[in-house]
């Protein structure tokens, strides 16, 4: 028996991921967040909370699951590193086969020692594969001392677009955007771009609001209004479900992931993109160096993205679509699922 260590059925990328993933696992076990609602019924059980270093309801099914084996998804916000350390020692005494998954190993806390990844590296070594989406973590990692059981895993790619899937219809040159509306996202710098772009009809943002989205979406509402771009911008802050939003996506002429900084090691969102099958521009930070066939810009700022756009011609996006389609294809979740199967 497997047990699922992650968050489940709320707006969180690492629960969209481990929803893809974990369907194309036998006999498996979801141990999810109690937070939030989430109700136990078969196969999925509330029994952690957020950042607490109390792992009683983990071990509890471990031993009345009878599961051998632990695949945990782990993000720091989620779980400092010093109780994922604690939990993984754990783990090792009792014997359980860990297959951990690091969706950040660039979190390195000033404030905080006890969410440095380095609190982590004794209960990592002993784990039986740590998985990573890209080689600057295996770089990391190395650089801490781990090395022998690490290996990179891609990030799942959505299934294209659903020819009967519902969508926001909409007509025009299209500019379109995805993901949570937070800060360091790059809405902001978007539609800056955006208002000094020609040529184009429409930029629409399929962005929801959740916690952090802080006051991101007032800015955003203020920006549209303060370039008189109520008529061209479409901003969704819904959550939408995924054949929906990718089948929107499908229809932009180009997709614009401008994301300002981050220490996560891949983008959910730009997967939505990808899904899509549209030629992909992203700003030029290591979260998008996976993301084979993307245009990167110059910079960061919304003169970097305005040039970079401006760029662009017929031939350099449909040169980013072909190769965008060519990673959508290969990286489906079922051809994900057989390289983890293969360390099980």
């Amino acid at each position: 028996m497997i047990g699922w260590v992650t968050t489940w059925d709320i707006r969180c990328g690492i629960a969209t991921y481990s929803k893809f993933l974990s369907g194309h696992f036998g006999d498996t076990v979801i141990l999810c967040q109690t937070e939030e609602g989430v109700e136990e019924k078969e196969g999925i059980i509330p029994c952690w909370k957020r950042d607490s270093n109390d792992f009683n309801g983990i071990l509890t099914q471990i031993s009345i699951k009878n599961i051998d084996t632990i695949i945990i998804q782990h993000q720091p916000g989620l779980l400092r590193f010093s109780y994922l350390n604690d939990l993984l020692l754990i783990l090792s005494r009792m014997n359980i086969k860990v297959f951990i998954t690091m969706h950040n190993t660039r979190d390195r806390s000033i404030i905080f020692p006890s969410k440095r990844i380095e609190k982590a590296v004794d209960g990592l070594k002993t784990c039986s594969t740590v998985m990573v989406h890209s080689n600057a973590d295996v770089e990391n990692l190395s650089n801490l001392g781990i090395t022998n059981n690490v290996v990179m895993i891609p990030h799942g790619i959505y299934p294209p677009p659903n020819s009967v899937a519902e969508k926001i219809d909409i007509e025009g040159k299209i500019i379109g955007t995805f993901g949570f509306l937070l800060p360091h996202k790059g809405q902001l710098e978007l539609i800056e771009a955006f208002a000094k772009l020609t040529g184009w009809d429409k930029l629409i943002l399929l962005c929801a609001t959740r916690e952090g989205t802080g006051k991101t979406l007032d800015k955003c509402e203020a920006l549209i209004k303060k370039h008189g771009l109520e008529n061209k911008v479409i901003l969704n802050t819904d959550f939408l479900d995924d054949e929906l939003a990718i089948a929107t996506l499908s229809q932009c002429e180009l997709l614009v992931f401008p994301y300002q900084n981050t220490k996560e090691s891949a983008s959910g969102a730009v997967r939505m993109g990808v899904a899509a099958g549209v030629p992909i521009m992203v700003t030029p930070i290591p979260i998008f160096a996976d993301i084979e066939g993307a245009i990167q810009t110059e910079g960061l700022s919304p003169e970097n993205i305005v040039e970079c756009i401006e760029s662009c011609d017929v031939k350099k996006l449909n040169e980013s679509r072909e190769k965008i389609i060519k990673l959508r294809d290969s990286l489906q979740w079922d051809e994900v699922a057989k390289l983890i199967q293969a360390r099980l």
